[in-house]
C-alpha cells in the first residue's frame, strides 16, 4: 500500500506554514520531516492524521490524502485515524494505568479484525518491564509514558505511524531501541536530530515556511 499526499497547504491564524507539498510513501518506508521550531512540522502531522476535521476558523488547509488508494472520507474519520495513527511528542493527560488503556485499545482492535501485536512484548523491547503497566500514568517518567503509549498504539496494527519526535525524552540506548522497533514500518517521522534523520530516513521533507522535498 502507498501513503500519498497531493498539494497539501496549511494556514494558521493568517500565517502560511507550507503549501504545494506532495509526497508518495511506499509501505515499509520512512519519510523524515525536518525544520526549525514553528515551521509547521506538528501541524503537518495533524493534517496527515485528519485530526482537525471541522476546522477552527483560524485554520485553513487544502490538499488530498490517500492510504491504500482511499481518502480519509472513504475510510471514515475513525477508520482513517485507526489506519494513520499519530503518536504525539507529549503524552496527553491520561487517567488510570497503561494496562487499563491497553484493555480499551484491545476492544477497538478486535472491532477492526486486526491481528494484534503483543503490547507488552513491544514495551519489553523498548526496555520496559511488566511493573510499568500497573503504575498510574502520572507516576511514570516522560520517557516511560512515551514508550508505553507507542507500544499500545503499535498493538492496534496501524498502517502508517505519524511520529512527533518519538525519542525526544530518551537517552541514546532508548532511542536506539525505538529506531529498531520502527524499522521497516511505514512512518512519517519528525526529528530535530540530523544524525537520527540520516539513520532512519528513506526520504526527507524540510519545512521552512515553504516546502522543499527530496
Amino acid at each position: 500500500m502507498t501513503f500519498e499526499a497531493r498539494g497539501l497547504a496549511r494556514e494558521l491564524g493568517g500565517r502560511v506554514l507550507y503549501r504545494d507539498l506532495d509526497f508518495r510513501l511506499e509501505e515499509g518506508r520512512t519519510l523524515v520531516v525536518r525544520g526549525p521550531s514553528g515551521s509547521g512540522k506538528t501541524q503537518l502531522l495533524r493534517q496527515l492524521g485528519d485530526l482537525d476535521s471541522g476546522a477552527r476558523s483560524e485554520l485553513r488547509q487544502e490538499g488530498g490524502l490517500t492510504w491504500g488508494g482511499r481518502s480519509p472520507e472513504e475510510w471514515g474519520g475513525c477508520g482513517w485515524r485507526a489506519e494513520v495513527c499519530c503518536v504525539p511528542q507529549v503524552v496527553p493527560a491520561l487517567t488510570g494505568t497503561p494496562a487499563e488503556l491497553e484493555l480499551r485499545i484491545a476492544g477497538l482492535r478486535a472491532q477492526r479484525g486486526r491481528e494484534a501485536e503483543d503490547p507488552r512484548a513491544l514495551a519489553q523491547g523498548l526496555g520496559l518491564g511488566a511493573a510499568a503497566w500497573e503504575q498510574p500514568w502520572g507516576e511514570l517518567s516522560v520517557g516511560e509514558r512515551q514508550r508505553l503509549l507507542l507500544a499500545v498504539l503499535l498493538s492496534r496494527a496501524p498502517g502508517v505511524l505519524l511520529l512527533d519526535e518519538p525519542t525526544a525524552a530518551l537517552d541514546e540506548e532508548g532511542a536506539e531501541r525505538v529506531e529498531a522497533l520502527l524499522k521497516e514500518r511505514t512512518c512519517v517521522w519528525v526529528t530535530h536530530s540530523a544524525a537520527q534523520a540520516e539513520r532512519v530516513a528513506d526520504a526527507t521533507i524540510r519545512l521552512e515556511g515553504r516546502n522543499d522535498a527530496d
